[in-house]
Order: C-alpha cells, then sequence, then structure tokens
C-alpha cells in the first residue's frame, strides 16, 4: 500500500522491535507487546512447541513493510517465509498473537504533547502464513475503541522524548487492550495521507481504501468483477491499477495491484462494501497468464 520508509536501523535509536518494546515497557508495561528473542533459527521449533496458539515472528528491523510471519498452531512450520525473515538479520522477534484489531493512529507532538490527527481500523485476509492488510477505514476520535486514545499513548511519547514533530503507531485494539506493535517519529506511509487529506475534504462521513491481492505473479489480461467493484454504493475512484499487458507481482502483506478508493456518509453501508470487496478478493480478481 506505500513505498517503503526508511530503515528502521536508521530513523531513530529505539527503531529497533527490541529496543523498542524495552522503552514502551518502560513507559507503561500494559502497552508493551511480550516478545521473546530468538537469535539462532534452531531456536525456533522449541519456541513454537511451547506455544498453544498463533504466533508471530517479525525481524528485529524491517527496511521494508510486511515482515510479519504467522505460525499457525497445528499448520506445517512456513520455511520459506521464515528464512526470509532470517536473512534480514541476526534476530527475530516472536509474541503470541494478540486478539483485537489491528489500527492505525496518526498525530503530531507540540510541546512534548501528543495530539492525534487520523486514526485508522485495518481489514486483512489471513492466508497462510499472512495476513493481508486489504483495507483502512477512519475512525472517529469520539469511537469508543479509540476514546481517549491520545492520553493512552502520551506515556511513550515522553518515553522516547519526543518534543515536536509527527509520530505513527501501529496498535491492536481490543475491548480491553491496547497494545502498541511499533511507532516512528514520522508521518504513516501511503496510503495515509492521501486518505487523510481526501477525509478532509469530504468532511462528515466515511472514508476506505481497498487492495486486491494476486496469489501469484503474471501478466494482466483483465480484472475480473470490475463492474462489479464500480457498482459499488461507496466507490469513490481508483488509486492505483494495472493495465490489460502489465505484470502484475506478488507484493508484500501490504496492498496489491489495485486499489480502490471508497466514502460514504452511512458507516454500515461503507463497511458492507468492504466486506463485498473482501468475498471478491478472496474468489480473486485478476485473470493472468504466465
Amino acid at each position: 500500500m506505500s513505498p517503503s520508509p526508511p530503515p528502521e536501523s536508521a530513523a531513530h535509536p529505539w527503531a529497533g522491535k527490541i529496543a523498542q518494546r524495552d522503552l514502551v515497557a518502560a513507559a507503561d508495561p500494559d502497552l508493551a507487546l511480550d516478545l521473546t528473542v530468538l537469535t539462532a533459527p534452531e531456536q525456533l521449533p522449541g519456541h513454537l512447541a511451547a506455544r498453544s496458539g498463533t504466533v508471530v515472528l517479525r525481524p528485529e528491523f524491517s527496511d521494508d513493510l510486511g515482515s510479519a510471519v504467522l505460525c499457525r498452531a497445528g499448520a506445517p512450520l512456513p520455511e520459506r517465509e521464515t528464512a526470509d525473515l532470517w536473512a534480514r538479520g541476526t534476530r527475530l522477534v516472536a509474541h503470541d498473537h494478540v486478539a483485537g484489531v489491528p489500527h492505525f493512529a496518526g498525530g503530531r507532538v507540540t510541546g512534548g504533547r501528543l495530539e492525534l490527527t487520523d486514526r485508522w481500523e485495518c481489514f486483512c485476509l489471513d492466508e497462510g502464513p499472512f495476513a493481508y492488510l486489504t483495507s483502512v477505514i477512519n475512525v472517529p476520535p469520539d469511537a469508543p475503541t479509540v476514546r481517549g486514545l491520545a492520553d493512552r499513548l502520551q506515556p511513550v511519547v515522553a518515553a522516547a522524548g519526543l518534543r515536536a514533530g509527527p509520530v505513527t503507531f501501529e496498535l491492536v485494539l481490543g475491548e480491553r487492550t491496547c497494545k502498541v506493535v511499533k511507532f516512528a517519529p514520522r508521518a504513516g506511509g501511503e496510503p495515509l495521507p492521501t486518505l487523510a487529506r481526501e477525509l478532509a475534504g469530504y468532511g462528515t462521513g466515511f472514508l476506505a481504501d481497498y487492495s486486491f491481492i494476486t496469489r501469484r505473479p503474471g501478466r494482466l489480461v483483465r480484472i475480473r468483477h470490475l463492474d462489479t467493484i464500480q457498482a459499488l454504493g461507496s466507490y469513490a475512484g481508483v488509486l492505483e491499477a494495472p493495465a490489460p499487458g502489465d505484470e502484475v507481482v506478488q507484493r508484500s502483506i501490504e496492498g496489491g495491484p489495485l486499489t480502490v478508493l471508497l466514502r460514504n456518509r452511512d458507516e454500515a453501508a461503507l463497511r458492507a462494501d468492504i466486506a463485498r470487496c473482501q468475498e471478491l478478493n478472496r474468489a480473486g480478481v485478476f485473470d493472468l497468464t504466465t
């Protein structure tokens, strides 16, 4: 869904997931993920055998998007994907999958105080070792899931010594849960800035993007169900699309070759259209030749 941000290792001194977890835990232990640090591939099978549910694996540093691998209980170890993680560095972090809904929150720090400017709920398609991020929808600041979120995150801002400038958070929010997955002293990556600008111009209402994924690379013949997508009540245009003859490639777990803009005054109607897009995405929308 966006170009790669600057490498974490070059962004700030606590960018690595281990240092970041330690900072969050010092600020508020309830916000921190319970990480296990793995320093060699042979440690992974034993760690997974000791867990009863899905385990999330990430490299200590991520120089691009889409770095998480899900090791699902009872499923074979995703060897190729975990090997790719080890190729990124000498340490992985592992944590049990946290129940809740992924969210992004963007804001600005002024005089050391955090003000959130935008909040986004994420929708995912779970497939094999990945949960593909397909959509985000704006969350009003008074919604129960995010009410008081800026105050909840303020200790992290203080612990990081942030005094001014943009900041973005990746979170898991549940009924009684708030966990910081990542944060960075920069604006969120695309398409969040574009969506925020669109939302500001739209006024009261709800806005989302939706990305369709491909399971294999190939040359595009046609996009299936395009008429159905364009007929959705919330359809507001294309943000990115391949043309017939273009090479279509698998991407990271964030985004896909076709991304559309959705907006609606009625939140329930927009969410229903996102659900319809999820159905089409599962069925596959790209007719490809190899």
